[in-house]
């Protein structure tokens, strides 16, 4: 009767969603957990995981081993897909994808097959600001060069910033950008960038930009002319947000809207129906990792941008918040977010 009794425990707790607790001390001992990064070798999303994966697992019960598993391509979409459809539910796979993963089904994005609301976030190492960029044999100085004659970046899937990005402010504010779509990589971006490809690109991380390429601010080989983002860096007083570029109340909802999802980062999750305490531990662990003094030393070193961190429940209450924004807003949102004009390369 015993093991009968225990059967039908083990069997709701199944059923409910959960792991046994009695496992928490070491739940993930022995076992390898895999961060699948949808970005390229040497892109920021893999920069930024291969340095968080001694500390996550420093600070998680068992101290699994941890290995990165790129998955680039589609503006991290094919990463978001592979999350949510075929990852194990376990906690062994951690996936960083695009904060464009917030909206991209809100705004009906072409291939998009998830709703973030059913993600378990775990949370985010910073928030971004994406700089518009221009190389330094292009005729930009200023965001108004850009109003004012062809601009052309380049892009990679339909999902990511440096596409969602330039077509958004093409269509709300006027400016006149070509897009070169089909790279697999902001990586590849910046070197088409270098090798005259393309004249610049629209949505360049500040926290890859500073990692990857730290001459270029310093040497004058690009120049900033917008930030998309709803705050400024302080590196760059000058250079406006995207607030400053509306003309109207309702540009600025809609900008608002649309560039939210920079709060994000690049953020961190766990598929849908991952048992509740392994995502508790999960967070746990993150938040942990975060305030490590060990982390933040070498984060320092490594010159690795942690401006405004956000927890697994920020996260979430976020992707509600824009959610909620009026219908009104969101279909116009939706309408200026349309992908499916772009040119590839």
């Amino acid at each position: 009767m015993r093991k009968v009794a225990t059967g039908f425990i083990a069997a709701a707790i199944l059923g409910l969603g959960l792991a046994p607790a009695a496992a928490a001390d070491d739940y993930f001992k022995g076992k390898t957990v895999n961060i699948v990064i949808g970005g390229g070798a040497g892109d920021g999303y893999d920069i930024y995981s291969r340095f968080l994966m001694p500390h996550l697992s420093k600070h998680l019960p068992g101290n699994p081993r941890m290995i990165p598993q790129n998955m680039p391509g589609a503006g991290t979409l094919i990463a978001a897909n592979y999350m949510y459809e075929v990852a194990p539910a376990d906690g062994t796979a951690i996936g960083t994808v695009g904060g464009g993963t917030a909206t991209a089904h809100l705004f009906k994005t072409p291939g998009v097959r998830v709703d973030p609301r059913n993600y378990n976030w775990i949370g985010s190492m910073n928030s971004e600001i994406g700089l518009v960029l221009a190389w330094k044999d292009a005729p930009f100085r200023t965001f108004k060069d850009v109003q004012e004659r062809e601009f052309v970046v380049g892009g990679s899937g339909p999902t990511s910033g440096n596409v969602v990005f330039p077509l958004v402010l093409s269509r709300v504010v006027g400016a006149k950008y070509k897009i070169i779509s089909g790279y697999r990589s902001t990586g590849d971006i910046a070197l088409a960038m270098e090798r005259g490809e393309v004249q610049g690109t629209s949505s360049y991380h500040y926290s890859s930009m500073v990692t990857n390429k730290p001459n270029w601010i310093r040497d004058r080989e690009v120049f900033p002319l917008a930030q998309l983002s709803l705050i400024k860096h302080p590196l760059f007083p000058d250079v406006p947000n995207v607030q400053e570029l509306a003309r109207n109340d309702e540009e600025l909802q809609i900008l608002s809207l649309i560039f939210a999802r920079q709060s994000m980062g690049r953020p961190y999750m766990l598929p849908p129906k991952t048992p509740a305490n392994v995502v508790k531990m999960m967070r746990t662990a993150f938040d942990a990792a975060m305030k490590d003094p060990e982390l933040q030393a070498e984060a320092k070193r490594r010159v690795l941008d942690l401006t405004l961190p956000m927890t697994g429940e920020e996260i979430h209450n976020l992707i509600d918040k824009l959610y909620a924004y009026p219908q009104v807003v969101i279909d116009k949102a939706v309408v200026v977010s349309d992908t499916t004009s772009i040119a590839k390369k």
